[in-house]
């Protein structure tokens, strides 16, 4: 199993997603609106429900989507692209940089996975 880029260079992996939040990056914290530009980075934690939660079920149906990872939702999760039909880019903050979340499709929606 190789490990991604997010992963070799946490720090340079870091900095990487400050730049492409261009300027969303304000005393630490990331943007909560969405980009203007759907190839920037912005904080969508909030639409994000943890897979365990007592909501999960009705998670698509709220227009949130679910999120398997030991975070939960505790941590920061950024994306790029229109999350509202199908981001194509999402990362979490762990303590050791940002790792890539992989979305897989279930009947109960889509899932992210933290998969570092």
């Amino acid at each position: 199993m190789t490990r991604g880029p997010w992963r070799q260079r946490p720090a340079v992996s870091a900095a990487l997603i400050g730049i492409g939040l261009s300027g969303a990056v304000t005393a630490g914290a990331v943007s909560a609106e969405p980009a203007a530009d759907p190839n920037q980075f912005s904080d969508r934690t909030a639409e994000f429900v943890p897979l365990g939660h007592p909501d999960a079920l009705a998670a698509r149906d709220a227009g949130k989507h679910l999120v398997l990872s030991p975070h939960g939702t505790g941590r920061s999760i950024v994306c790029r692209g229109d999350t509202r039909t199908a981001p194509y880019d999402c990362a979490q903050e762990d303590g050791l940089g940002w790792a890539p979340l992989h979305r897989t499709d279930t009947p109960m929606g889509d899932v992210w996975i933290y998969f570092p």
